[in-house]
């Protein structure tokens, strides 16, 4: 029964965490064909190029661009139809729809900046890119804009003890404020954790309602959502297929934010 439950937990862990070569990552058929991008804010606009497909499903990703007048920051970028060249690169963690070498190939120049956890850190190894390793609650300020990291993590087990993204992988979300003025909250791929209380003053928030103990399910991101009271929020992270569910969150959040799909 032991060397059972062993050869089961050596094959089922790398699946659970979605951390290894099985897991394909392609566009979609299902994605959109026309770019979808919103203004956020004076001279500032927030793209993402829709559907991805992992394995065989096709899921809403967490990778987005945010341009403003003078700079391009790239968040979680995975399967992007561009190859405009980012000053920034942000990177929640290490799994395969967040991190993907073949795009920032695409999209690096020689000053870009990659900013990212240490599990990603670890994943660029013998690049020659230029890196720096953020932990949760740090500040990093730039050309105009603002960058505070906030953990991102799992509260509930996929399998017996086993989490997707533990607390101890040190994952990040980040919030992004530009000119003191406008901020942005990336969640990365957490459950509902007690630091997001802290947050104030966002006017856009991205946030996972997926589930499956893998990130917030749609209720409990409305949750959090309707604490923090952004102007916007953008659900990712989930399944297109699954309309009950983004349906169901689009209810459950206060109607004075709007909330914006993007798939």
């Amino acid at each position: 029964m032991k060397k059972i439950l062993a050869l089961t937990l050596v094959i089922l862990i790398p699946l659970l965490t979605q951390n290894c070569a099985m897991v394909k990552i392609s566009i979609s058929e299902k994605r959109n064909s026309t770019l979808r991008q919103i203004n956020i804010g004076e001279n500032a606009t927030l793209t993402t190029w829709g559907t991805i497909k992992v394995n065989k499903s096709h899921f809403f990703p967490s990778s987005f661009q945010l341009k403003t007048s003078n700079k391009i920051v790239y968040i979680d970028p995975v399967e992007i139809e561009t190859t405009e060249k980012a000053d920034y690169i942000l990177i929640t963690h290490a799994h395969p729809d967040h991190l993907s070498i073949k795009d920032l190939e695409k999209i690096l120049k020689s000053e870009t900046k990659i900013i990212c956890s240490k599990g990603v850190a670890k994943k660029l190894k013998g690049n020659d890119y230029t890196i720096q390793v953020v932990r949760p609650n740090e500040t990093i300020d730039f050309d105009g804009i603002s960058i505070n990291t906030i953990a991102a993590y799992n509260t509930k087990s996929v399998f017996l003890w086993i989490k997707a993204h533990p607390k101890s992988k040190e994952n990040v979300g980040f919030v992004l404020t530009l000119d003191k003025k406008l901020s942005i909250y990336h969640a990365g791929d957490t459950d509902y954790i007690p630091e997001m209380n802290e947050l104030k003053n966002i006017q856009i928030a991205l946030i996972p309602i997926g589930g499956d103990n893998l990130t917030m399910n749609e209720e409990e991101a409305a949750v959090i959502v309707n604490r923090i009271k952004p102007e916007k929020v953008i659900p990712i992270h989930y399944e297109i297929k699954n309309r009950k569910e983004l349906n169901h969150f689009k209810s459950l959040v206060n109607q004075k934010i709007e909330v914006i799909v993007l798939e």
